[in-house]
């Protein structure tokens, strides 16, 4: 009798370990998967954060040298032609400087209206996406001497394309079209804007490239301006869904590539339509 009780004692105590072994690892798996999870969040939330903090800085510099810019511009030009204007319309025979004067105030307000132009496009609200690139390849050109080829083929839809996507699009070609001209050396860009072919993912394809002098994107050191140009790009592309490419070697030229899934876009319109 006294060897049953102890062996039943016996049982009862490994039992109780056993039980108390299996609830141990088992609130230690759940703590270890928690802080597993926790851990994850945790680099994925500095990473945002110091992705955030990049495109605030890009967001600021970019903001400060475009006022720089326009700045510039109007001094150099708008101001000195006003300024040229007054001069004339004070003179006594200012009456003779009428052509003159209607001249140069025709071509202040052409600079105004490039300028009004650069800041907001107004054709983005007709929602003709190629037609806006068409005219930023015609400006670029006037500009830069550069000889732009630009590539719409016959039937590409740009339809599902809101007014969003427009922009950021918009701005995306125009900052690399800025770089071709400021760091490239290039003699010739070429733009292809079309949509899937076999069997590609539906949407938008645009392809920009030129012939210049290249550069390597895996290093930090290029030039700064063209740094925040890239990462402007990038987190454009990013916010509207598109992925983003960019293929580049010393010497052999640059290659831009932007695509924008049509599912992806139609889902997001629908979603707004149901929450309006």
């Amino acid at each position: 009798m006294i060897m049953e009780s102890e062996i039943s004692e016996l049982e009862a105590i490994i039992h109780n370990y056993t039980t108390f072994f299996l609830v141990f690892d088992c609130i230690f798996f759940v703590m270890l998967f928690l802080g597993v999870i926790f851990a994850i969040r945790f680099i994925k939330s500095k990473r945002n954060l110091h992705d955030s903090n990049e495109y605030l800085r890009y967001t600021i510099h970019g903001q400060e040298a475009e006022r720089a810019r326009i700045a510039r511009e109007l001094h150099d030009t708008v101001a000195q032609d006003l300024r040229y204007c007054k001069n004339l319309l004070e003179k006594k025979n200012a009456i003779e400087n009428l052509s003159q004067i209607t001249e140069l105030l025709g071509k202040s307000l052409s600079e105004v209206r490039m300028m009004s132009y650069n800041l907001a496009p107004p054709q983005i609200t007709k929602k003709d996406f190629s037609a806006l690139v068409v005219n930023l390849c015609s400006e670029f050109a006037e500009k830069s001497g550069l000889d732009f080829r630009l590539s719409v083929p016959d039937g590409t839809d740009c339809s599902f394309l809101d007014e969003d996507d427009i922009l950021n699009l918009y701005r995306i070609v125009q900052e690399a079209l800025t770089n071709i001209i400021k760091h490239a050396a290039a003699s010739e860009v070429v733009i292809l804007i079309r949509n899937q072919t076999g069997e590609e993912e539906k949407g938008l394809y645009i392809f920009i490239s030129d012939d210049g002098q290249g550069f390597d994107p895996q290093k930090k050191s290029f030039d700064d301006s063209k740094h925040f140009g890239l990462t402007g790009m990038k987190k454009r592309s990013q916010l509207i869904g598109a992925k983003f490419l960019v293929n580049s070697a010393k010497g052999e030229g640059t290659q831009i590539s932007i695509f924008l899934p049509e599912k992806k876009t139609t889902i997001h319109r629908e979603v707004k339509g149901v929450s309006s």
